[in-house]
């Protein structure tokens, strides 16, 4: 209980610095955007395809998807800062066996996980009047909404909806790379993603599902993928 209670409280440190960070930045950038640009606001959403690195399963991509708002703040000589606020499902499908009777039996496995997450961009690239091609970093921070684990071997499944059962972890943060172009009021972009930290989390509520996900995930393996997002600004 004292580890976990740790670990809720590091995360929650983390995320607080992370929004501190994200509202900084936007402040700043506003404030010396003056007549170098002007603050776009619109929304935002894309397909995510993601997976993991389990150990002892194999793992297969799980397209799922994201929505949310955006806003867009030019500084200077090429720079922006871009927040957001996104609703970003994830998941992974595992495929392996067990052991039962001396028998190999073929088993299954999917985890999916909902989060509203808050990446930040801080984007570089040059304004060619027409368009505005530009690479970006994105750190990000998020928060589970909802989880759903399901496991299959020999014909019979079980599955859970409990963020504590499975042992999923609710916080998430991690890092992004990538590049998009902004033409006009439109924006497309792509990037790969890597979580940090767990997917993991133990909670001593683990049921079937939460013992087979501790025992892929719990050397700190986690989901990473790619995003295609497409952006309109109001």
């Amino acid at each position: 209980r004292l580890t976990l209670f740790c670990k809720i409280a590091a995360m929650k440190k983390l995320l607080t610095v992370a929004l501190s960070c994200a509202m900084l930045l936007s402040v700043s950038a506003l404030a010396s955007a003056g007549d170098r640009g002007h603050l776009r606001t619109g929304i935002t959403a894309g397909f995510t395809s993601s997976s993991a690195n389990p150990k002892n399963w194999d793992a297969s991509s799980l397209g799922r998807f994201h929505a949310g708002f955006t806003m867009q703040i030019p500084i200077a000589l090429g720079f922006a800062v871009q927040p957001a606020v996104v609703y970003q499902a994830k998941g992974t499908k595992l495929d392996g066996s067990r052991i039962e009777d001396g028998t190999e039996l073929p088993a299954d496995m999917n985890a999916k996980v909902s989060y509203v997450e808050i990446p930040v961009q801080i984007q570089w690239g040059p304004d060619l009047v027409a368009l505005r091609p530009y690479i970006f970093a994105e750190p990000f921070v998020g928060y589970g909404l909802h989880a759903k684990a399901s496991s299959s071997s020999d014909g019979v499944s079980i599955k859970t909806t409990s963020f504590g059962q499975a042992g999923l972890s609710r916080w998430e943060y991690g890092l992004g790379l990538g590049a998009g172009i902004d033409i006009w009021r439109l924006q497309a972009s792509v990037k790969y993603f890597w979580n940090f930290g767990s997917l993991y989390n133990d909670t001593g509520k683990l049921n079937d599902i939460g013992s087979q996900i501790r025992d892929a995930f719990k050397d700190g393996r986690n989901f990473n993928g790619v995003t295609v997002s497409l952006a309109y600004f109001f």
